[in-house]
């Protein structure tokens, strides 16, 4: 069954226009369904879609992020420790837990309330309660009350804003912030092996306050999804860290990724 959907799908991308016709009945039918495996041609991994928003984002999320699934296989390794920092529903965060079998954790951070819920659910669906993490923070560059502005309240939207103007945002939550080095240190929450990290443009104050989970040298690599504007500002804060840039992404599908790139960054 696996084979003939990647054959349909390939099939539809080739014929012109029928694209986005065949993405609104994929939706249609995750929306039926309730209940869908994501579209990872081996490793089992189901969701639940109570939302177009989780439809249209999450479904296929191996062909929204091909280099964070190729990152996650060919760098997850037995008895690993993966942080997920911006996991929403937890598609990647449940993909490395498949990929780690039965020795390794995944720490999986999703702040937003709706994402939460759902990433809870994902993780009871499949089974994997032992192996995955969830925790409802926000992470920044120092303790303290803020305030996240939602985008949209349905689960699996994104592009969440903290400390936004609130003009537009469909809901103004206050939050405790807490850094990477804390939940650490004063939570006992196992630093990690490998880090992902996915936080709409709060990456710079996100690695700002974990300088001693960054320097630890079982820290073997990092993937960050990257605002053009913070580029120089995340690159040399891994730099710092001895974590250096080793593979860019800037375009799916030959179009250009809007206003952001992902860097995979390794310890030399």
């Amino acid at each position: 069954m696996a084979r003939e959907r990647g054959l349909v799908h390939r099939l539809a991308r080739r014929v012109p226009g029928s694209q986005e016709a065949y993405r609104r009945l994929k939706i249609r039918r995750a929306l039926a369904q309730k209940v869908v495996r994501i579209d990872h041609p081996t490793l089992d991994v189901r969701i639940r879609v109570t939302n177009a928003a989780t439809a249209r984002l999450r479904v296929e999320s191996v062909a929204k992020e091909p280099w964070t699934v190729a990152w996650l296989e060919r760098s997850v390794r037995p008895g690993d420790v993966v942080w997920d920092v911006g996991a929403n529903v937890g598609v990647y965060a449940l993909l490395a837990a498949r990929l780690l079998g039965e020795d390794g954790t995944v720490v999986a951070v999703e702040p937003g309330y709706a994402n939460f819920a759902a990433l809870c659910d994902n993780v009871v669906l499949n089974e994997l309660d032992e192996r995955v993490v969830p925790l409802p923070l926000v992470l920044g560059e120092a303790a303290r009350l803020a305030t996240l502005d939602y985008s949209d309240l349905r689960a699996g939207s994104a592009l969440h804003l903290l400390d936004g103007s609130g003009a537009q945002a469909a809901y103004r939550q206050p939050v405790l912030v807490h850094t990477v080095d804390q939940v650490v240190e004063s939570f006992g929450v196992d630093p990690p092996t490998l880090l992902k990290l996915d936080v709409d443009g709060g990456e710079t104050s996100v690695l700002a306050g974990a300088l001693d989970v960054l320097a630890r040298p079982e820290l073997r690599s990092v993937l960050v999804e990257i605002e053009t504007e913070l580029t120089a500002d995340v690159v040399s804060a891994l730099a710092a860290a001895q974590l250096f840039l080793v593979e860019e992404v800037h375009e799916r599908d030959g179009e250009p990724l809007p206003g952001v790139w992902y860097g995979v960054f390794e310890r030399r």
